[in-house]
């Protein structure tokens, strides 16, 4: 995970970085780019989009977004702003302003409306339909508003956020609107190429459109970094699951995702509390393909430990084990060099063993009694990582024993002194 910042207040006190980092298109005609316009009245420079017959625009914000790279959620605000004029048709405002996420080449000639693959937040006082704040994804109209005249509005807040599930909700000045894209298209498109643009068209009708102080925040993450689940068409990556999908339990078949949760811990809190980063299980670590490839995972999260030796120890094959007290085993460490890390829990109808990287390993197990069954440490790491859960009433069940913690380190280092897999084949 990694976040891309944008800032831009197109250089008020002019010393020449107005631009800061994007690439404009289009800037032919008279007063299209970046300039202290009289209209807008701020007394700085803005961007401007200037009506001008048939001129184009558009501010290319440079994430370079590539492979399997790919914004999760982000969140923008900027100042907007039209001003109208006598032009030769229409009301005098310009044609409209987009806001993008997407692929920069499917913006067409009418930019305003903007990219035909990837988000649009369209906002539109020019068009025969009505003035809208409009949310567009894949070229289609999700939710709109009616915003009356944009042109009467003064120098407004344009606000946009989307989160990991694909829950957009857009604002301009005193109206807003919200969608959801469909489907969990929103974690499965490829967004191999795409980037955040602001893009207008100006037309024949003698308006302006003017941005300003554009501020953009966007987690970005890998896939190919990220735990794979198994589900009855494959391996997915956890960031790409949601509700009501089908995961793998190795105990219950096929079993639909009931919650699912997300934090990303940014590298301040991790220096602040150690405890919060990921520990890393090298592919083997456990037993022959167990991981099948590198897993990292959250220090209390229980995964699934079977031997003999847990048998003559605890009347029990199988037990579930915090990754924490795998510390003491060759391939297993703390990752101190991660910059952030984002956890996700989900909860099927009980407490399940799944497969992540092809390790068993626990969904979320919680309620009255969790304190009891998992520990202080545990509740503690959940409640620092998602707070709102803590009170949550979601009794289960552990899908296995879970040994006390006390002795758990004496049955680590049995395995150590005897040389055998931690995790061994249900035939062995």
């Amino acid at each position: 995970m990694s976040t891309f910042v944008y800032n831009n207040t197109f250089d008020p006190d002019g010393d020449g970085d107005n631009l800061n980092g994007a690439t404009q298109y289009g800037t032919t005609g008279t007063g299209l780019g970046v300039f202290n316009s009289s209209a807008s009245g701020d007394g700085d420079n803005e961007f401007v989009f200037f009506a001008g017959s048939g001129n184009e625009n558009k501010l290319d914000l440079n994430a370079n977004i590539t492979g399997s790279a790919r914004v999760n959620s982000f969140d923008i605000d900027m100042t907007l702003e039209f001003v109208s004029g006598s032009g030769p048709w229409g009301d005098g405002e310009p044609d409209g302003f987009s806001f993008n996420l997407g692929d920069p080449a499917s913006l067409n000639s009418n930019e305003e409306f903007g990219v035909s693959t990837g988000l649009a937040i369209q906002v539109i006082p020019f068009d025969w339909s009505g003035d809208k704040l409009a949310i567009v994804w894949n070229g289609v109209e999700l939710n709109s508003v009616s915003i009356g005249n944009a042109s009467s509005l003064p120098p407004s807040a344009f606000t946009i956020d989307i989160d990991p599930s694909g829950n957009v909700t857009t604002s301009f000045g005193p109206y807003s609107v919200s969608a959801t894209i469909p489907s969990g298209e929103w974690t499965s498109t490829s967004q191999d190429g795409w980037d955040f643009v602001l893009a207008g068209r100006t037309g024949g009708n003698s308006g302006e459109a003017f941005v300003d102080d554009v501020n953009v925040s966007a987690n970005v993450v890998c896939f190919a970094d990220g735990t794979k689940i198994d589900t009855p068409t494959g391996r997915v990556a956890v960031d790409e699951l949601s509700v009501g999908d089908a995961v793998m339990t190795q105990d219950n078949g096929v079993q639909p995702v009931r919650w699912i949760a997300r934090k990303t811990i940014q590298r301040r809190e991790l220096d602040v509390n150690p405890k919060l980063r990921p520990l890393v299980i090298l592919a083997d670590a456990l037993g022959p393909g167990y991981p099948k490839v590198d897993l990292k995972i959250s220090r209390q999260h229980r995964v699934l430990i079977r031997s003999r030796i847990a048998e003559r120890m605890f009347g029990k094959r199988e037990i579930l084990v915090p990754a924490v007290k795998l510390l003491g085993l060759s391939g297993v460490f703390v990752d101190t060099a991660v910059q952030s890390v984002t956890y996700v829990h989900f909860i099927c109808d009980r407490h399940e063993i799944v497969f992540a990287n092809g390790l068993p390993s626990e969904t979320l197990l919680l309620g009255g009694e969790a304190e009891k069954t998992i520990g202080p440490d545990a509740i503690d790491e959940i409640s620092a990582i998602f707070p709102d859960l803590k009170n949550m009433e979601c009794l289960t069940t552990p899908a296995r024993y879970i040994p006390n913690h006390a002795k758990l380190d004496k049955f680590i280092a049995r395995h150590k002194t005897n040389n055998k897999p931690i995790l061994a084949d249900a035939s062995v």
